[in-house]
Order: C-alpha cells, then sequence, then structure tokens
C-alpha cells in the first residue's frame, strides 16, 4: 500500500495573555485587554513527519513565546492588527515557512463607571478573527464574534410552514424570539480601522434583529446579514448561526389558569439552528 502526506500543520492553541495598554498622556487611565490566541504554521516541514527529521521544525513552545514578546511592543489596537502582525512575524523570521494562521478570541472587560483602572467581565460574547498570511498572496482578515445572546420578546411568529404526518409544532403568531449569535466576516481589505467596521457591523446585527416583525429565523438571518454587509463596505460576505434558544409556553390549563404568553419554560437540547452566508454582488 502507497501512502503520502498530503497536507500538514501546527502549532500552539490556548495561549492566553492578557495586556494593559497605558496612555502615554494619562499613565493613571489603562486600557484591559484579555485574548486567546492560537497559532497554525505551515510550509517546507514534511521531513519531521516522513523522515523524523526535526530541523525545520519551529517549537510549538517559540510559537507561544512569540506571542508574549510581540505583545510587548505591539500597540494592540485591534485583535485583526495584532493577529496580522503576528502572522506576518512569523512568515519574515522563517523562511522556510509559507503560511501563518493566527485566530484570537478575545475576552471583553468593561470599564466600571469613569474609574481609569477598574473593569467587570462575565459577558460571553467574544470577538474573534482569523488571520492568514501567505507569501504568495495578500493578507487576509475574517472577523466576527460568538455568543452575542440576543432576545426579543414580541414582534416574532412562526406560521404557515411546510405540513406533513410528522408536523406537531402549531403555527403561532407572537413568540419569544432568542438566538445565540455566532457571525463571521471576510474583509475586502487589511489596511482600514478594524474596531470602526466592528463596532458598526455589530451595532448594524442588533437594530435589524429588532426593526421588523419576523415570520422565522431565517427572515430575520438574511436582514441582519443583509444590515452588516450595508454598514460597512470593506465586507465581502457575512456568515450568520443563529440556534434557538427555544421558550416553549407551559401549560396552565390543567391548574385553572389561562397563559397569556407570559409563562415559559427555557429548553436547550434539542434546538434549531439556521446558518447562511450573505454576500456583496
Amino acid at each position: 500500500m502507497n501512502v503520502h502526506l498530503s497536507h500538514n500543520t501546527y502549532g500552539k492553541h490556548h495561549v492566553r495573555i492578557s495586556k494593559i495598554k497605558r496612555h502615554s498622556d494619562d499613565a493613571a487611565n489603562h486600557e484591559f485587554i484579555e485574548a486567546t490566541i492560537n497559532v497554525m504554521l505551515e510550509g517546507d516541514l514534511a521531513e519531521g513527519y516522513t523522515a523524523g527529521n526535526n530541523a525545520n521544525i519551529v517549537a510549538t513552545d517559540t510559537c507561544k513565546n512569540t506571542v508574549y514578546v510581540l505583545a510587548k511592543d505591539d500597540p494592540f489596537d485591534s485583535i485583526e492588527s495584532f493577529g496580522s502582525n503576528l502572522a506576518t512575524h512569523f512568515l519574515t523570521q522563517y523562511a522556510h515557512l509559507n503560511q501563518a494562521t493566527i485566530e484570537i478570541h478575545q475576552h471583553v472587560w468593561q470599564r466600571i463607571g469613569d474609574c481609569p483602572h477598574g473593569f467587570v467581565g462575565g459577558t460571553n460574547e467574544s470577538p474573534t478573527t482569523t488571520i492568514v498570511a501567505h507569501r504568495e498572496q495578500s493578507l487576509s482578515v475574517c472577523s466576527g464574534l460568538t455568543d452575542l445572546v440576543v432576545a426579543k420578546t414580541t414582534e416574532s411568529g412562526f406560521a404557515n410552514f411546510h405540513r406533513d404526518e410528522f408536523r406537531t409544532l402549531p403555527d403561532t403568531d407572537d413568540r419569544i424570539m432568542a438566538t445565540s449569535v455566532t457571525a463571521q466576516w471576510n474583509y475586502s481589505s487589511s489596511d482600514i480601522d478594524f474596531n470602526a467596521a466592528r463596532d458598526s457591523i455589530r451595532k448594524a446585527l442588533l437594530v435589524s434583529f429588532l426593526d421588523h416583525y419576523s415570520h422565522s429565523v431565517q427572515e430575520t438571518l438574511m436582514r441582519m446579514g443583509t444590515a452588516a454587509i450595508e454598514a460597512c463596505s470593506h465586507v465581502t460576505d457575512i456568515t450568520l448561526s443563529l440556534p434557538n434558544k427555544h421558550h416553549i409556553l407551559f401549560n396552565l390549563q390543567p391548574f385553572g389558569k389561562e397563559n397569556n404568553n407570559d409563562v415559559f419554560v427555557v429548553t436547550d437540547d434539542p434546538f434549531g439552528y439556521i446558518q447562511a452566508t450573505v454576500s456583496r454582488d
């Protein structure tokens, strides 16, 4: 039997880092950044697998150290800018590598009131980005967010959907619509204000979630994706995943009470999962 190594990649995952940014004009005014970073490398590495030759293998421990050392002097203006600098560094530093992929999940800290150095955490929402640096291609940036939990308690229904012998779900014209948004969007350029772009996209997603009567999660997803693309001219496409976070009307009739669409059972599993990509023409 003949076999061959058709693809390989390796690196360091879950490199956790935090950084305090101190402003030069006000040293007591801090920004607090925390992120988890994955580094993956590709290139002339096959002999490490096929011949036990480690000469070209940059240790995964070296990958980890690189993250911390570069973070020291990097302005860390955004997770995209730091990821781009980190990916570019690996190709500049190691001639035998041809691709570096950096994935970053940011952990959000919010300022406590007006305190310049006090922060509160706890939100599950995580800004994300994936940077791919390739020697023969321009830098690609795919950003996004995960676990943006949103809900509206009216202006949503689901009716007139396909009927067959297995359908049991009744029509409704008033329901809780709740989901945990995961979004990924691709940029046409790596030379933009990523923070401003992210803010405008996130705002557009939230506004478009609320600004209409929703006939289905599918319809709302399309409206949200369209709004995100309209909000940022540098976005070429956006993929949205909107899993249902079900709130099911509880039957109060056995207890002599009428449920006026105000008491619900919250369920986690199983759940509907709706995903689509909206692209700019």
